[in-house]
């Protein structure tokens, strides 16, 4: 049976109060002019789904939740989501069956569980479902196949309604809209989908292993083996080469052990006992170099100090020798009074300037105390001179001792010295050959390695391509069937609309898009109203379809933004168009549903559907005054506004 989808009920929550929408019927039309919020309104329910709608400006500033019942597959659900900041990021699920709220949920497809992977298993759909790519070789396994995809197929925007259907516009998207094509009308399922991936994937890993031995490849070439053969026993000969270098050392180094005879070991003992005196001389004259550093630093500040006494007994004596005639003070004449001997004649105290002999006994201290350090250094410059003559004299005997042993070993160490060298060498040319051949070697084991993964691949990818083939050929039957119905009901109803085309109309086999005299429908004409009507004689026909073999997974739901936008409102086709709907919906009752909006409703068919009139008196919310058709602003660049 044709899955089923059904809009119920639509609850905006505003800031005057909830405006609150009932969709009872099988067909509802929103009728209104230009500006009256039925665009706003249909993409505020893509945004309730968890799609990222279009909001605009008024419902941003007054709308805060919104609210979506529907009904998809055997369940009944109430998504709400509020439109403000990080909240719109989580759904709140509410099961109206059970009345019980599921733990919010994220709108994000990274997450675990999403609002897309709850209502593709409510339609019985995988939610891990990939589109791949067809093409031959293509390595990507393709993107998740969700919920917004599928929601193309049932909700035509105002903006793409005569340039595009599902995304046909963006060709990155080719591969998925028409994976989700083929799903929903049975052409391929999940099985085959996943298939598909597979076989992408291990594209890409045959691809890998390829570009990973070719350049294993160059390195073999590079190296110079041809066979792994060669590489093995160059390895065995460098191993050998490197114990014959090892041997060859231990070898020389007991050899020179032998040519080192007594009267050398006295010599090198010697020496060794003459270096250790030459550094203890060395030590002594640094020695005695820090002392007379000291020495004469002392002095020089005895000599300061001697020099300091000299100028204050100097100064004392000038002093002694002012005779004061008047006070310094009051400047009264002191010749006129008796002073005794010893006295000062001011300050009638003893008179001490005369005696010097303090000063005179500390400077003498201090010449006594200059003649030591004298001394001292005299001592140490005779120490110093023995010391240097002595590290002279040691250095010496050093030399002569290391001249003996050097006659003594050189002619027998010497050649034994340029033989050692040559064995080290070998050893490490060994050595670094050995490490080389081990790379080689692992380089040739790892082409193993991916010759027998490629080998597994290819297997892999052999039978999947066996498999995809024989289940695309199952579906052959039925793939011809399909089409055949969609060609004949497209044809049908693009006569029905009186829609120009004399060759006929089909849909094209390979990209499931309408042809009208076999070429695109958006190419037939540069005006819009064909491209309009031809796109929802393509739709009709879809839904007619699915309706009529009721074993597809084809939602019976179609949302259309403005239909009658670019087709005159004078012209038969709209009646038509209409026609079609009433027709549809009263064959099947309560098995589709078709929610239109448009600017108004051709006469005769008023009345045979649930009618929203909307105007800019009572816009679509409805609680919020409109601002009056010279300021309206479109949602989209590409859209009027609606």
């Amino acid at each position: 049976m044709t899955s089923r989808f059904r809009i119920d009920q639509f609850r905006l929550e505003t800031v005057e109060g909830p405006v609150t929408y009932n969709f009872t019927d099988d067909l509802t039309v929103l009728a209104g002019d230009t500006g009256v919020g039925k665009t706003t309104l249909f993409e505020l329910i893509k945004f309730a789904l968890g799609g990222d709608g279009l909001i605009a400006p008024v419902a941003a500033k007054n709308v805060s939740e919104v609210h979506l019942s529907i009904q998809v597959g055997t369940e009944r659900l109430q998504l709400s989501r509020e439109l403000d900041g990080d909240r719109r990021k989580n759904m709140r699920v509410t099961d109206l069956i059970t009345g019980d709220v599921r733990p919010k949920v994220a709108v994000s497809s990274d997450k675990e569980t999403t609002v897309s992977g709850i209502l593709l298993s409510a339609l019985g759909l995988s939610t891990t479902m990939r589109a791949a790519a067809r093409s031959p070789g293509s390595s990507r396994k393709g993107a998740l196949i969700t919920f917004y995809d599928l929601f193309k197929y049932m909700y035509v925007p105002q903006a793409a309604i005569n340039q595009d259907i599902a995304g046909s516009r963006d060709t990155y998207y080719e591969p998925k809209r028409k994976s989700v094509f083929e799903l929903l009308f049975g052409l391929t399922d999940a099985e085959v989908l996943d298939m598909q991936s597979e076989l992408n994937d291990l594209n890409g890993k045959v691809a890998e292993a390829n570009r990973e031995a070719e350049t294993i490849n160059q390195f073999l070439t590079h190296s110079g083996m041809k066979l792994r053969i060669d590489a093995e026993l160059a390895l065995a000969q460098a191993i050998k080469e490197e114990k014959e270098g090892q041997d060859a050392l231990i070898h020389l180094a007991s050899e020179v052990e032998e040519v080192v005879d007594r009267e050398t070991q006295v010599l090198r003992e010697l020496l060794t006992d003459s270096e250790r005196a030459l550094n203890d001389a060395q030590e002594l004259v640094s020695s005695l170099d820090r002392e007379e550093a000291q020495y004469r630093a002392e002095r020089h500040q005895v000599e300061q100090d001697i020099t300091r006494l000299h100028q204050m007994a100097s100064a004392g004596q000038r002093l002694a020798n002012i005779e004061f005639v008047v006070c310094p003070r009051c400047t009264q004449s002191l010749n006129q009074r008796q002073v005794p001997d010893d006295v000062c004649r001011v300050c009638m105290q003893h008179d001490s300037v005369k005696n010097l002999t303090r000063g005179q006994y500390e400077t003498a201290q201090l010449v006594d105390q200059v003649e030591e350090v004298d001394l001292q250094l005299t001592v140490i410059a005779k120490q110093a001179s023995d010391a240097a003559e002595a590290v002279q004299n040691r250095r010496n005997l050093v030399s002569s001792l290391t001249a003996q042993i050097e006659r003594r070993t050189a002619n027998r160490v010497t050649p034994r010295l340029q033989a050692y060298t040559d064995a080290a060498a070998k050893a490490a040319r060994a050595k670094a050959q050995q490490e080389h051949l081990e790379e080689v070697l692992q380089r040739w084991d790892r082409a193993s390695d991916l010759q027998t993964v490629a080998e597994t691949l290819e297997s892999q990818r052999s039978a999947l391509k066996t498999a995809i083939g024989a289940a695309k050929s199952a579906l052959d039957e039925r793939r011809r069937s399909v089409l055949s119905q969609l060609t004949d009901e497209f044809a049908t109803t693009v006569a029905a609309f009186r829609i120009p085309a004399s060759q006929g109309a089909t849909i094209d086999p390979k990209t499931y898009l309408p042809l009208l005299d076999g070429q695109p429908f958006n190419q037939v004409s540069s005006a819009g109203g064909i491209a309009t009507a031809t796109q929802v004689a393509y739709w009709m026909s879809l839904v007619a379809v699915a309706i009529r073999l009721n074993d597809t997974a084809y939602p019976a739901f179609l949302m259309i933004d403005s239909p009658r936008l670019a087709v005159s409102s004078t012209e038969d086709i709209s009646g038509q168009m209409y026609s079609r709907f009433v027709t549809q919906v009263g064959v099947v009752p309560n098995r589709l549903q078709f929610i239109v909006a448009d600017n108004e409703m051709p006469k005769d068919y008023v009345r045979r559907f649930t009618e929203f009139k909307f105007s800019y008196e009572d816009p679509t919310i409805s609680t919020v005054e409109h601002p009056g058709p010279a300021d309206v602003v479109p949602l989209t660049a590409e859209s009027d506004p609606a």
